[in-house]
């Protein structure tokens, strides 16, 4: 394919004066010059291919199991798929450190599959009716489309469920087991500042675990508004308390 950038074009079409010879060999050697520049710079900029990843079939008892989640109206965004995945890494010390006794949340081998949606992305984001979208859309969307494409494998008894979905919404989790954020949270968390994004999924993932909104008085709190300023926000000694008594937090 010809790139157009760069044609010389004479816009008026009048006739240019002759230039001595020098002249011309200069803007020749200067012209092939910042072609094969540009196209060096081009070429610089590849995008790195998805890795190969091999789905999770049986994943750990009391484990984190995370999906990035992709419309079929949309291909699979490798700067997604590498955020999302370092976002749960980061998360998984965070939560150690804040813990102080050596426990956080399991990863599985594959930190983060991939699932096609079977539904377009306008759809996660529209009321698909009560019986699916109930009072929260994104959020129960996203439930809907887990339970239809694992089936009798989803079980939030058993596992803490995390979903990244490329469609058009924010991080729109209640507690329950599953959290929830979708592109705006990918943007940002692909982009040059994450870490506020990085909090903002700490923030899902605490309802995953069963928190609900800190109303308390520590406004570090990530489940209040301290998830903002990540990695600068806390757990306060209740969410400790309650996180050393479930069995999705053990000593690694």
């Amino acid at each position: 394919m010809i790139d157009d950038s760069y044609k010389f074009v004479n816009p008026k079409n009048t006739k240019m004066r002759k230039l001595p010879a020098g002249i011309n060999s200069f803007i020749f050697v200067a012209g092939i010059f910042i072609l094969f520049s540009g196209c060096s710079k081009k070429n610089g900029d590849k995008v790195e291919p998805l890795p190969v990843i091999t789905p999770t079939v049986n994943p750990i008892p009391y484990s984190v199991v995370a999906y990035l989640i992709t419309p079929p109206d949309k291909t699979i965004n490798p700067d997604f798929y590498r955020a999302a995945k370092t976002t749960l890494e980061k998360l998984q010390v965070w939560y150690k450190t804040q813990m102080g006794n050596n426990k956080t949340f399991i990863l599985n081998p594959v930190v983060l599959d991939t699932l096609t949606a079977l539904h377009n992305s306008t759809w996660f984001i529209q009321n698909n009716g009560d019986s699916i979208s109930s009072n929260n859309a994104y959020y129960y969307n996203t439930k809907y489309e887990l339970k239809q494409l694992l089936g009798s494998k989803f079980d939030t008894t058993l596992y803490a469920y995390f979903a990244f979905v490329d469609a058009d919404f924010s991080n729109s989790t209640i507690p329950s087991g599953l959290g929830v954020v979708g592109s705006i949270d990918l943007n940002g968390l692909s982009g040059s500042q994450p870490d506020r994004w990085v909090g903002d999924a700490g923030h899902a993932l605490g309802h995953a675990f069963g928190f609900i909104d800190a109303l308390g008085p520590s406004t570090n709190d990530i489940m209040s508004k301290g998830w903002s300023s990540y990695p600068n926000c806390v757990l306060t000694q209740a969410e400790k308390d309650s996180l050393n008594a479930i069995p999705f937090f053990q000593a690694q």
